[in-house]
């Protein structure tokens, strides 16, 4: 009787440890992927912007600037077309 007792607890440690590990696991490739995710956003949000430059372009004949100044300012919300 015993030893199958110890043979379960045995295999729930051992099954405890095994989750344990899976949650870092998990945790870790998480932390990895948020640079790539990152670096896809960004790309995407330079795409737009040149598709509204262009877009802007068109419709004013001419690149008119927003703010008085050479700076680059980057642009407060999302407007959804």
């Amino acid at each position: 009787m015993h030893l199958f007792m110890a043979y379960g607890y045995y295999k729930l440690f051992y099954g405890i440890r095994e989750q344990h590990e899976l949650a870092r696991e998990k945790i870790w490739s998480r932390l990895h992927l948020v640079p790539l995710l990152q670096a896809e956003e960004d790309r995407d949000q330079v795409r737009r912007h040149f598709a509204d430059k262009a877009r802007e372009k068109e419709l004013l004949g001419t690149e008119s600037k927003v703010y008085n100044s050479d700076r680059y300012v980057a642009p407060v919300g999302l407007m959804l077309v």
